[in-house]
């Protein structure tokens, strides 16, 4: 998000990349009247889901590009293995030298206007030339990009499912480009109130349920400060009208000890907020190159590799991976018994299930499906898969509460 020299340098270095590899998303021109003058990239997987299939939109970070932000992340190889579609907005040089979003100006952040108003109309554009759900729309971003999904889910809220913002900061977080670009070390200190009170002016009228947000953030950022996460995370619990103490505190998440994963639950009990910090971690994606099911990701000046395919985490939180959950009953009754839990797998693969003490596995505890008595007490079941190919899952924990507690 920083605009200076080694940033525009980077830019140059990722322009001659974009051409010097062969990309596969498609340009699009005369999507819409486009007040923010930029473009439209988009992929289509080979094998789309039937029906209406999902919509990710895409934002690149300061000198980036479409085409290298995709293979940065590998969305387009997750949009093939499940089938959904892709928006990748690009940024024009003539509109920002450092090619970031202008998530600092008013006049492109604000609902109607600018880039904002752009990316609705390329959204409006894939709804109306694919079977795009809209009620399955995501938006992510890196740093500036991250800032400008965020600028998104703000000014138009009624558009999104969910938002994933790496590396970013809150909606609006200055007056003006000074106060705004100085709060990315400076980042102010406010109440959840006065963050709310921001998102909530760009739509008074709005009664829909606002998007959920997940925020991943390294701790060691050296260009956007670790505290604009918790800033992020104070506007959006208030907005969806919760409180700041996260519900369920995850760590080491998916046996990962770099990676904390906190979240926020709304009235009803749903996931509002995420947010996943990491040890370790300067101003770049979480990756983790390799060839199994949960890996991907290229190492780089953006990139890190932290045993953590942060894209396959990201389309899991927005529904796009099916299967990944364990399926069985959350509510018990104290000592019920033959409680079924499974997940769907390879055939070759071993299964190292884990429940509470005093809760007992009925027959063989190495199976894809499980049966279990339970116990009087709530409690976790794990699972951690490992297929024929050697590599190692941990699956989403099931949390098991009791019926009347």
């Amino acid at each position: 998000m920083r605009v200076s020299h080694a940033i525009i340098f980077c830019f140059l270095f990722s322009f001659i990349d974009a051409f010097a590899q062969k990309d596969s998303l498609i340009h699009v021109q005369g999507f819409g009247a486009n007040p923010g003058n930029i473009s439209l990239f988009y992929y289509a997987p080979q094998h789309p889901m039937p029906g209406k299939a999902p919509l990710v939109v895409v934002l690149h970070g300061c000198s980036e590009t479409a085409n290298s932000v995709n293979r940065l992340t590998g969305w387009s190889d997750l949009a093939d293995r499940y089938g959904f579609y892709l928006l990748f907005p690009q940024q024009h040089i003539t509109n920002n030298t450092s090619h970031c979003f202008n998530w600092f100006k008013m006049n492109e952040i604000e609902r109607g206007k600018g880039e904002g108003e752009s990316i609705r109309e390329m959204i409006e554009y894939m709804k109306k030339h694919f079977p795009i759900d809209s009620s399955q729309v995501s938006v992510t971003g890196l740093s500036a990009g991250a800032a400008m999904s965020v600028v998104m889910i703000a000014a138009y809220p009624e558009l999104f499912k969910a938002a994933a913002i790496f590396a970013g900061g809150p909606y609006k977080p200055g007056e003006n480009y000074f106060s705004a670009m100085g709060s990315m070390i400076a980042m102010p200190d406010k109440t959840p109130e006065e963050w709310k009170r921001v998102v909530v002016e760009q739509n008074p009228a709005f009664k829909g349920e606002y998007p959920k947000v997940l925020i991943f953030h390294g701790k060691n950022d050296p260009v956007v400060n670790f505290r604009a996460a918790k800033e992020i995370m104070k506007q959006w619990t208030a907005v969806h009208e919760t409180d700041t103490v996260p519900d369920v505190v995850e760590y080491p998440y998916t046996g990962n000890y770099d990676v904390k994963r906190k979240t926020y639950l709304d009235k009803a009990g749903k996931e509002a907020v995420l947010l996943y910090e990491f040890n370790n971690l300067g101003h770049a994606l979480p990756v983790d190159p390799g060839f199994c099911r949960n890996q991907g990701g290229k190492k780089g000046l953006f990139g890190t590799d932290k045993n953590f395919y942060s894209t396959f985490y990201t389309a899991y939180e927005f529904g796009l991976v099916p299967g990944w959950n364990i399926e069985g009953k959350r509510d018990v009754q104290p000592g019920e018994t033959d409680l079924t839990y499974t997940v769907r797998s390879d055939t070759n693969s071993t299964f190292l299930w884990t429940v509470p003490k005093g809760c007992e596995i009925l027959g063989d505890p190495n199976k894809a499906v499980i049966h279990v008595k339970w116990n009087d007490q709530p409690g976790l079941i794990r699972l951690e898969e490992v297929d024929g190919n050697g590599c190692r899952y941990y699956h989403p924990d099931v949390r098991v509460k009791i019926q009347g507690n």
